[in-house]
């Protein structure tokens, strides 16, 4: 019977069938060590893992580990070939690692390159603190980038990839796109590279009047007057370059930022239940008329982050293949418009 009603519940139908109830009672009556009992277990295991690896859910998250891993591997090979080489510091919690690193170094001479380590030592608080703010989804894949970037960060060497390159403004373009796009992909597929992301999250739960973008402006202060006093100015004016252009990077290639005004045309009310239950969206709807067959329909409205309208797409035409979208990403959004990537 277990096995009918999830069957029919992802079909929309939850009522399992008549006739298996009855076989299901005198099922369970019998003695938990029965041969039958037991035989059973192993085929049903053998059949959910099948279901499991067929399911488009598996290969999904699988495609998401996969940009994880380069998108932490591409930003560690960026900041240990192009960004310390340089003498450039990015706003986030890797510049306050490369910070921590400098004054080791003045402390332990000869100590060598650190700073994988030490952004591991910053993140794993923070991961702590913040476990019960996100989702399993999203901490599994940040621990997974974090443990790829730490490993990256190790093994790369810190070198110029390029030594005749010179030119502080050229490594702040090529250096703040690559990093840019690492650490966006990461967001992307779900995850994140840790940082002032999550602490900034944590921290706008706890207080109100602190936002992500707050604390993440304050940890870039705190770099970039390290930065001013302890090194010439020109080294400060291009990290805030560098940190522009990564920032910029990281918002045009994950779409958390992108708001999607979306209208579906169903016939299926189970679909407002899983935008607001589901999705966590609010929605406004309206029944009408085909113009041309005089069918009746629901008319559903609502805005999403163009993170969200994988999963929107994906559950609505679940519920109604023939669901009709019309989406206008052009969107400027007035109002109370909370960020659910985390």
């Amino acid at each position: 019977m277990n096995h009918s009603a999830l069957l029919n519940a992802d079909n929309g139908n939850f009522s399992a069938p008549p006739l298996s109830f009855p076989e299901e009672l005198r099922f369970s009556g019998r003695k938990a060590g029965s041969k039958k009992h037991s035989s059973n277990r192993p085929k049903t295991t053998k059949q959910g893992w099948n279901q499991i690896l067929k399911g488009s859910d598996f290969w999904s998250e699988f495609w998401d580990y996969c940009l994880v891993f380069f998108g932490s591997v591409l930003y560690a090979g960026t900041v240990n070939l192009l960004v310390i080489p340089s003498g450039l510091y990015i706003g986030n919690l890797t510049g306050i690692a490369k910070i921590i690193l400098e004054l080791l170094q003045r402390v332990i001479p000869g100590i060598g390159p650190l700073t994988g380590i030490i952004l591991l030592g910053l993140n794993l608080p923070l991961l702590l603190i913040s476990y019960k703010s996100v989702n399993r989804k999203f901490l599994l894949k940040t621990i997974f980038s974090i443990a790829v970037l730490t490993i990256s960060m190790s093994l790369i060497p810190v070198r110029q990839l390029i030594p005749e390159l010179n030119d502080l403004l050229t490594v702040c373009l090529v250096g703040g796109v690559l990093a840019g796009f690492g650490a966006g992909l990461c967001l992307r597929a779900g995850g994140s590279s840790g940082g002032a992301d999550i602490l900034g999250v944590y921290i706008s739960l706890k207080k109100n009047s602190f936002s992500v973008g707050r604390v993440s402006l304050i940890i870039s202060l705190i770099v970039y007057g390290y930065a001013l006093f302890m090194n010439p100015p020109l080294v400060m004016v291009y990290s805030v370059i560098f940190t522009l252009i990564y920032s910029f990077m990281v918002d045009r290639t994950h779409h958390q930022n992108v708001k999607v005004n979306i209208m579906i045309i169903t016939r299926n009310r189970e679909i407002l239940p899983f935008i607001t239950q589901e999705i966590k969206r609010g929605a406004t709807y309206w029944d009408g008329k085909g113009a041309y067959t005089d069918t009746d329909f629901v008319v559903i409205n609502t805005v999403v982050s163009k993170y969200e309208l994988i999963y929107l797409r994906r559950g609505v035409l679940d519920l109604d293949p023939k669901a009709f979208f019309i989406e206008n990403s052009e969107v400027n959004v007035t109002g109370y418009f909370p960020s659910h990537f985390f």
